[in-house]
């Protein structure tokens, strides 16, 4: 191998960049509580988690809000959400089985991404991604024998 003389004869190699994904569109909102990085993280980390469930996000709100004014060791915490994709909006509020208020506000997180994972989940179930909707028939046309100058095909409207 020859040595090389000058930089411009050094062979130009292209490494991959790093792109920063995208924020997902979901604003996270603290009542009666202080606002938390780390508990922002958290949701951040769930959405991350969902992974192709919320891709198709358009929007959403969580809502960390804690239930009890008291003490900050007597606190109990509540999340909900709505998450807002093409096909409707998801919503875990507080009425949901398993999004009950807990003590710790990461169990409260998890416990309210859990519950819209499992609608994210139903959801796709019953509306693939790419499935062709059922669309109604196409009316028959009918040909009406006129005179050869104006033979023509009628399509009925789809109101008759």
């Amino acid at each position: 191998m020859e040595p090389v003389e000058t930089i411009e004869e050094l062979p130009v190699v292209e490494l991959p960049v790093a792109r920063p994904k995208p924020p997902h569109p979901c604003q996270i909102i603290f009542k009666g509580t202080d606002p938390s990085e780390a508990a922002r993280v958290e949701v951040r980390a769930w959405l991350d988690r969902l992974g192709a469930l919320t891709t198709p996000m358009i929007g959403g709100q969580v809502v960390i809000e804690a239930v009890d004014e008291g003490r900050r060791e007597d606190r109990r915490y509540h999340v909900r959400m709505e998450l807002t994709m093409p096909e409707g909006v998801v919503s875990v509020g507080p009425d949901h089985p398993s999004n009950g208020p807990h003590e710790d506000v990461y169990v409260a997180i998890r416990n309210a991404f859990r519950a819209a994972r499992r609608q994210l989940e139903s959801s796709i179930l019953a509306h693939p991604v790419g499935a062709a909707m059922p669309q109604p028939p196409e009316p028959a046309a009918e040909t009406i024998d006129l005179p050869q100058s104006l033979n023509a095909t009628i399509i009925p409207s789809a109101g008759t």
